[in-house]
């Protein structure tokens, strides 16, 4: 595409994470990294530059990062149909991956504001509220993609077809646990207990169902009727434009005068270790993450075409085996969720 900041949208419909992109300081990494990867991709429907600065911003920079993700994964990118949103090729495999997101929703009960209040005074019932909320949003992504059918389009048939996934409705979204993603998934809930020791298993749990106020959808994906055309989900909470700002800043794509700094908790190796603490500050032109570092990969045990580890590397690989287990690789530095701060010191 060329430049994604030529405006084609009005005043009043630009949207509000799109002017702190194109008008912040605070953001330059971001805005010159974008225009750098967005360079490099189609616009396969025409409306990729108007839909990034109106209503669709968050699911254009969605697709913005999994471009991105599958270059940094050594795929070849096809362009050839116009959906799912990308065909790409890797040691002699067609793939297809549709990518998708919980998108915000006008006049939303869990404002940023809301959110904030709810935490600074304790509400449990709030935040359990909030989990809830967030399985079923997640749910809905996936059960809608569902309804796609893709797998008989003549093009997909009878290769691997991967959704996308990634939480953005609302503000805390992104660091909610994605063990939620999992029970939704697989319809079990690992039940651990903390001891001096670190986390216990105590026992699994099978789910039926989740339940959001008077809304109730079924647990268990990858057990839900044509799931099993499904190879694998791809999820990651870490994608927003502080994802962008830090790589940008990374890679040297400024010239402000800025400091930034994160913290999170990531993997630790320890056996029944809990995660791990962590406090960075981001370095102009010093490499500390890359795009794959949050990803997990979600494989489906009823596929009937299932992936290897290697398509994806530098991922969380999570599988379910026999017994209820949970198999597959991690990466010791495998972040599950952080925050950004970032200052100008001009």
């Amino acid at each position: 595409m060329k430049d994604i900041y030529k405006r084609v949208v009005k005043e009043g419909k630009i949207n509000s994470k799109y002017r702190l992109l194109t008008e912040s300081s605070l953001f330059d990494p971001a805005k010159n990294i974008i225009q750098n990867i967005s360079s490099l991709m189609p616009d396969k429907d025409g409306n990729f530059i108007q839909q990034f600065q109106s209503d669709g911003f968050d699911a254009r920079l969605w697709e913005i990062y999994v471009y991105i993700f599958l270059k940094e994964n050594d795929f070849t990118f096809l362009d050839d149909v116009d959906r799912p949103d990308f065909h790409v090729k890797k040691n002699g495999l067609d793939l297809f991956i549709e990518a998708s997101l919980s998108s915000e929703k006008e006049e939303d009960l869990y404002s940023k504001n809301f959110i904030e209040e709810a935490i600074a005074r304790h509400d449990l019932d709030v935040q359990q509220r909030l989990i809830d909320y967030y399985i079923m949003r997640m749910g809905s992504v996936l059960f809608s993609k569902l309804q796609k059918r893709y797998w008989e389009l003549e093009w997909v048939k009878d290769k691997p077809l991967v959704i996308a996934i990634t939480p953005a409705h609302n503000f805390i979204a992104n660091f909610l646990p994605d063990a939620k993603i999992i029970e939704y998934l697989y319809g079990i809930r690992k039940i651990v207990r903390i001891t001096e020791n670190g986390l216990e298993h105590v026992e699994d749990m099978i789910i039926s169902e989740h339940k959001f106020n008077e809304k109730v959808i079924p647990s268990g994906f990858f057990l839900q009727p044509s799931s099993e055309n499904i190879s694998a989900v791809m999820f990651t909470n870490n994608s927003d434009l502080h994802k962008f700002n830090r790589m940008g800043f990374q890679y040297g794509l400024t010239n402000q005068q800025l400091l930034i700094f994160r913290s999170g908790f990531r993997y630790n190796p320890k056996p029944n270790g809990m995660a791990r603490e962590f406090t960075y500050m981001v370095k102009n032109g010093e490499r500390s993450e890359t795009w794959s570092e949050s990803v997990s990969i979600f494989h489906n045990p009823n596929a009937l075409i299932k992936l290897d580890n290697s398509i994806f590397l530098n991922t969380r690989q999570v599988r379910l085996e026999e017994g209820n287990t949970f198999g597959g690789n991690i990466t010791d530095d495998f972040v599950f969720n952080s925050k950004t701060v970032v200052a100008s010191i001009e």
